[in-house]
């Protein structure tokens, strides 16, 4: 494995070591308001849409891997994150945490077996920019750090 890929596992596994100690700390505080605006989520629906994000973007960092488009250009991001967190209401706090593992060592495994010519290759990503696969790795690992730093901060963890 590259250098650069071993360096691009370890800021995702940093960053989600972060947002895994954030989570670890919410104790009965998951229905606790994060965001006031917009989707005006709670702990508990930021932790889903991490988990449906997680799963989203692994695909897509896949597909773009391959060769293939990304997301379609029509893609619509803030209706896909409302849409998929209200889907997923019922998911309990164990079963978040666990497809937020799974996906994280599905990327880690996949990660093993990528060609670092592959990290060039570009594609659509959900935000509607064309990133490569590095890019989009790069987001992943910002987008759990932002929602643990807004989690952190909604709870007084900071």
């Amino acid at each position: 494995m590259s250098a650069r890929i071993q360096q691009l596992k370890a800021d995702l596994a940093a960053a989600r070591r972060r947002l895994n100690a954030v989570l670890d700390q919410v104790g009965d505080r998951w229905h606790a308001p994060v965001y006031t605006e917009g989707a005006a989520w709670t702990v508990r629906q930021v932790a889903i849409h991490l988990m449906v994000s997680d799963q989203g973007q692994n695909a897509t960092l896949k597909a773009i891997a391959r060769g293939e488009e990304g997301v379609p250009a029509d893609f619509d991001l803030e209706r896909y994150n409302r849409r998929s967190v209200e889907k997923r209401a019922e998911a309990s706090i164990p079963e978040i945490r666990a497809a937020l593992a799974a996906s994280f060592a599905d990327r880690e495994a996949w990660l093993d077996t990528l060609d670092e010519a592959q990290l060039e290759r570009q594609g659509r990503h959900g935000s509607g920019q064309v990133l490569t696969v590095a890019q989009i790795l790069a987001v992943i690992a910002n987008h759990d750090r932002a929602h643990a730093a807004d989690i952190a901060r909604a709870l007084g963890l900071e």
